[in-house]
């Protein structure tokens, strides 16, 4: 049925068509960049060749400052952008749709948790944060596995801790968790700040690194999908089908992932996009201001920040510019085009 929905709206909708025909296209030149980049890697530099316009013979999309040939880094900042956007933007949708559910579902009364659990949760944070991220910033060479390691360790750690705390009487004891008053209080400090403000504020604290860039925009994108899924669970949770479902006696996750969960895809779909968009101009922005992701890393702000030095190098603005918006363009049409076929 959603397949058929599907080819009802390619025939209705030529954006649709043309917004996937330039993804899938995109994709491809990404998957073939070794391949199409006339033999010039992304930072190989040519300093008798700077600021070439457009048409030379080995450089047909011109060069930057340093001689770069723009064609190539056209393709390798496309990878870049996805590689940094897609992870990102899955991880919120998934942590923040199980967190907006799971509190409108709950509330503030029905989940009961040890004393015990608030002082090992709080302990984990802040040894993660120290261990993991801060102290290991100042070392770039740290691999992740080693991060891994230590996350690892920190973890089996106080879970045995936990453990030991659980066995004293006074923290034992089990308290209402005001889950939902904790995920909406959360969501209204992250979004009383602007997005772009709070991600210089937090890439203050570490290095340039794209794990650290993935990081920071993980920290910021699940909001959005949050306030969403907890506002159609809340929704959908009064219909008669969910009240016959817990009559029965069914368990709570299956309710909310089997029954709540594909009755809320679609605007979640449809957030998903427009996020995966709107990511995608965040990490340019954060290029251009050399913020976050190294020097050396191809990106397509990085190739509009080159641009400032020279204001005569229009082909360092227009196609950088002009693929960067046609992307987000294309992602958010197709994202409108499943809101509607879901919504049919």
């Amino acid at each position: 049925m959603i397949w058929q929905r599907l080819k009802r709206t390619w025939n209705q909708q030529t954006a649709f068509k043309l917004a996937t025909v330039y993804l899938l296209l995109l994709v491809l030149a990404m998957l073939a960049a070794p391949f199409l980049a006339n033999n010039f890697p992304p930072n190989q530099l040519d300093l008798a060749q700077t600021y070439q316009p457009p048409g030379a013979p080995e450089h047909w999309l011109g060069t930057d400052q340093l001689g770069r040939d723009v064609w190539s880094n056209l393709l390798y900042a496309a990878r870049t952008a996805f590689l940094v956007a897609l992870p990102v933007m899955s991880l919120a949708l998934i942590s923040g749709t199980t967190l907006g559910m799971s509190a409108a579902w709950f509330g503030n009364r029905k989940l009961e948790v040890h004393l015990a659990a608030f002082l090992s949760f709080g302990l984990w944070l802040l040894l993660v944060w120290f261990y993991v991220f801060y102290r290991f910033s100042e070392v770039p060479e740290i691999s992740v596995f080693k991060k891994l390691a230590w996350l690892t360790g920190i973890s089996l750690g106080v879970g045995l801790l936990h453990r030991l705390l659980k066995t004293l009487p006074f923290l034992s004891k089990k308290v209402p968790l005001p889950f939902d008053e904790l995920v909406l209080k959360t969501t209204e400090v992250l979004s009383s700040v602007p997005r772009l403000l709070l991600v210089l504020a937090f890439a203050a604290l570490l290095s340039p690194g794209t794990g650290n860039v993935m990081l920071l925009l993980s920290l910021t994108s699940w909001i959005g999908v949050a306030r969403l899924a907890r506002a159609e669970t809340l929704k959908i949770k009064t219909l008669p089908y969910i009240e016959a479902a817990q009559a029965s006696g069914l368990p709570v996750w299956r309710i909310l992932f089997r029954q709540v969960l594909p009755n809320a895809a679609a605007p979640l779909i449809t957030a998903f996009c427009f996020g995966l968009s709107g990511l995608l101009g965040l990490e340019a922005t954060l290029s251009f201001l050399g913020i976050g992701l190294p020097p050396e890393t191809p990106s397509w702000g990085r190739m509009l920040a080159g641009a400032r030095l020279n204001s005569e190098a229009w082909w360092l603005v227009l196609f950088p510019s002009l693929l960067l918006c046609c992307t987000i363009l294309a992602i958010q049409a197709v994202g409108n085009a499943f809101r509607k076929t879901l919504n049919a």
